[in-house]
């Protein structure tokens, strides 16, 4: 007669409560890490000073230009859209615009480092600067919400396009997070990534792109950002 072994079919019993804990903590995980995703309804224009930054806001609330001048308080505005967002543009005044990119951090949709493509050579350590700031926020990481480098200012004859600038600001970001690691003197501070790595955008918490764009004059051209604004 055949001897049916029931070796095997003890064994993957005794397995069952193993398989079923294991499958609990992925799922917990996943569940966690899905909160830890869940999109926010604010979209924040952020950089330096001189960057274009108001007229951006102008030309998306309004669809025209806006007198600008140099504000220590942030100008907010509904978007229409599904769903609808809203819009805050955070002025560039280096004391003051890390302290208020905390308040609208914790409900962040997408982060637009607007930077100036026209000086963009004499600005990029400026401008970097204001990038990293936006990479290395708690708050912002968590939410692995899209980061997009615009490029404005795209109608002058000296701009650079948006392939190098990403190129230039990947340089610029791996030497200041390497002297920014080194400094670190307590908890609250953070660095981007670990010392002696160089900085990838495509390695990052924050999907990090790169559009252009013009502001003002009568070349005005926004299209890129409007296109990205909408698939949040």
């Amino acid at each position: 007669k055949a001897v049916v072994s029931t070796q095997s079919t003890g064994d993957v019993t005794n397995m069952l409560p193993i398989i079923i804990a294991v499958l609990i903590v992925v799922l917990s995980f996943l569940l966690i890490k899905q909160l830890g995703r869940t999109k926010g309804n604010t979209v924040i224009l952020y950089g330096i000073e001189g960057a274009g930054k108001t007229a951006l806001f102008g030309q998306l609330v309004a669809g025209k230009d806006l007198q600008t001048h140099i504000s220590l308080k942030e100008n907010t505005s509904q978007l229409g859209g599904t769903p609808p967002v809203t819009l805050v543009d955070i002025p560039g005044n280096v004391r003051l615009r890390s302290q208020i990119l905390n308040t609208y951090a914790k409900n962040v949709r997408g982060v637009v480092v607007v930077v100036d493509s026209a000086e963009f050579v004499d600005k990029k350590r400026e401008t970097c600067e204001a990038l990293y700031e936006v990479l290395v926020h708690e708050g912002i990481q968590r939410s692995q919400c899209p980061v997009l480098l615009l490029c404005n200012k795209q109608d002058y004859e000296m701009a650079r396009g948006p392939a190098a600038v990403m190129a230039t600001l990947e340089t610029e970001l791996t030497v200041l997070n390497e002297t920014s690691s080194n400094s670190l003197s307590d908890d609250t501070q953070r660095s981007l990534q670990p010392p002696g790595t160089t900085v990838k955008f495509d390695k990052l918490s924050n999907p990090v792109t790169a559009v252009g764009s013009t502001s003002v004059g009568s070349e005005v051209d926004i299209s890129a950002l409007k296109k990205w604004i909408a698939e949040l």
